[in-house]
């Protein structure tokens, strides 16, 4: 019975016979590709293969061409679906084709698309040299290619099989529930139930658990300590001597912040001149239960520590893991030769990825409480006693921060410079900015009143002037390569202003829009973003000197020595990095 359930299969298909391989064969016979939908599969992954931001490792390209591939192959198959209900209307002779014919559609479309993979395979190849020599990154050889197309395929045929066990229980339904209500009923009933509980599967069931179990996971990893960071002996940063927060309380990232940065020796040896202990203030979310209190918390940690009492007082808004940018501290660090003070807390374990898609509300709350138990605090200080305050953020962290202000004016009254980089398109100024840019002005990079306020820099590949007429200087620092600041749901079925504008000096002319497809591209170059050399990608090294310079400039600094430091925070940047891949 199974051989001649597998001829039939075979003769209405066109497909050779598979009896001489059963259990393969009635695999393949169950999954039962649509011709349609393989067409969409195929052009789907062949796009996944072209130019996108980043140099991609194997995996991370094997993840996104096998799940476009499979959005490719729904898609093929509704567009194959509504064209047989059109053609059997006006002629259904077209649906019954020979099995000659069918056989050579099959054996037409294989050879196509073996061409055509081969094709961008070999493209893929050549536009990843290109962009690895951009970005001064070694290749990992042609033998990922076949990892590529072998992990893609297992991708595809995972959600097939899947999709088939959902198909095989709506036609359950269908037969069950036809018993007893007409044909048409009964097959719209089935949908909506087995679509139904899928939904609820993974809104309700699968995606909280994965999410939960993620959490734990890096809750896990919060508590570890990285290898070299030990307690501060300073009374300066928090979990050191006198410190109203304790060195297990910081979380991971907090303990790696306050641990390191340049002491007072080293910023003595570089100016020539006694310096300060810098002030590292942090909080970690396990010190108190809500947003409200680990702010205040903050403020008193900043307070006790002389904060307030420096030249420069920055409120930094983290990323989801509590990350601080530490090319960021240092660069201000030696610019001011000590006397600054940097303030922070936790909000979440989950890194910055998966809180932007899990839960963005959090890192707004963070960054609006902290903001505002810090401005409150300074307010009480008289104006000739307050120490310059700027507002910092960097990813994630550049949206939580922008969270605290309604507008560009509320900005400008409550501090002296604000510095955000790689800001999401989210960003809450950024788009309200942008869409008031000047005319002629690219989106990626606008221009807003003449450039007079505020500055969109690219960074060291794109010079410009970043002197401002008026202050308080706000500066977005987003590098063309950067997916952080480009990244956008909106990618999925819309074609975005700045693929269409002159891409930056290390993007590719012929990066271009696909449906779909340059969502995941961009969404997987977001993992990666960090793991390119500086200057490119969401790295931003020593660039961070020259923001600082042009937001917040001190006033006995030599410029003669720019560019010793930028090489010093660029090099400490390297080093953190680490090789690409």
């Amino acid at each position: 019975m199974t051989q001649l359930l597998d001829r039939g299969a075979s003769a209405r298909r066109g497909l050779p016979s598979v009896r001489e391989i059963p259990v393969l064969g009635r695999f393949l016979v169950w999954l039962r590709p649509d011709y349609g939908g393989l067409i969409g599969a195929v052009c789907f992954f062949c796009w996944s293969l072209t130019p996108t931001l980043l140099p991609r490792t194997w995996i991370y390209q094997a993840m996104v061409s096998g799940l476009t591939a499979t959005i490719g192959y729904a898609l093929g198959v509704l567009i194959a679906w509504v064209v047989r209900l059109i053609v059997r209307r006006a002629r259904p002779q077209l649906l019954a084709p020979s099995a000659r014919t069918r056989l050579i559609a099959w054996w037409g479309l294989a050879g196509v698309s073996a061409a055509a993979i081969a094709w961008y395979l070999a493209d893929n190849a050549a536009w990843q040299t290109e962009l690895r020599a951009l970005m001064d990154v070694e290749s990992p050889g042609p033998n990922h290619y076949l990892l590529i197309l072998l992990v893609a395929g297992a991708i595809f045929v995972v959600f097939l099989a899947l999709a088939r066990l959902l198909r095989g229980a709506s036609r359950r339904l269908r037969r069950f529930f036809g018993r007893w209500v007409p044909p048409q009923v009964a097959l719209v009933a089935s949908v909506l139930v087995v679509g139904g509980v899928a939904f609820w599967s993974w809104t309700g069931l699968l995606y909280p658990t994965l999410l939960g179990v993620a959490n734990d996971a890096f809750a896990a990893v919060n508590m570890e300590t990285e290898a070299g960071n030990n307690s501060p002996g300073s009374v300066t940063h928090s979990g050191g001597p006198g410190s109203l927060v304790t060195w297990d309380s910081l979380g991971r990232k907090g303990r790696e912040f306050v641990s390191s940065g340049p002491t007072v020796d080293d910023l003595t040896e570089f100016s020539g001149r006694p310096a300060l202990d810098p002030v590292r203030a942090y909080v970690g979310m396990d010190s108190a239960e809500t947003p409200a209190g680990l702010a205040s918390l903050a403020v008193r940690e900043l307070e006790r520590a002389g904060g307030f009492d420096r030249q420069v007082l920055v409120v930094v808004t983290t990323t989801g893991t509590g990350w601080v940018d530490g090319a960021a501290a240092d660069a201000l660090e030696y610019l001011y030769n000590g006397d600054t003070a940097i303030v922070a807390l936790q909000y979440s374990y989950l890194p910055s990825w998966i809180s932007f898609v899990a839960d963005q509300e959090q890192v707004r709350i963070a960054g609006e409480a902290l903001f505002d138990a810090v401005h409150e605090a300074w307010l009480e200080r008289p104006p000739s006693q307050r120490p310059k305050l700027l507002v910092y953020g960097e990813s994630l962290g550049a949206m939580g921060s922008a969270s605290a202000f309604d507008s560009l004016d509320d900005l400008r009254s409550k501090v002296d410079g604000a510095l955000w980089v790689g800001s999401p398109s989210r960003h809450g100024l950024r788009t309200e900015l942008t869409a008031e840019r000047d005319a002629g002005s690219p989106a990626r990079l606008p221009v807003v009143d003449g450039g007079r306020e505020v500055k969109f820099w690219g960074g060291w590949q794109e010079p410009m002037d970043l002197t401002f007429d008026d202050g308080p200087p706000v500066l977005f620092l987003q590098h063309a390569s950067d997916p952080v600041a480009l990244w956008s749901w909106d990618l999925m079925f819309e074609r975005p202003e700045w693929i269409d504008e002159e891409h930056g000096p290390d993007v590719l002319p012929t990066l271009d829009w696909y449906p779909f497809v340059t969502f995941w591209q961009v969404t997987a170059d977001m993992a990666l973003s960090a793991t390119v050399p500086a200057g490119h990608g969401h790295n931003y090294g020593g660039e961070l000197v020259d923001a600082w310079l042009a937001v917040a400039p001190p006033d006995d600094w030599p410029a003669g020595r720019t560019d010793e430091l930028r090489d010093m925070v660029h090099s400490f940047q390297d080093q953190k990095t680490g090789p690409f891949g």
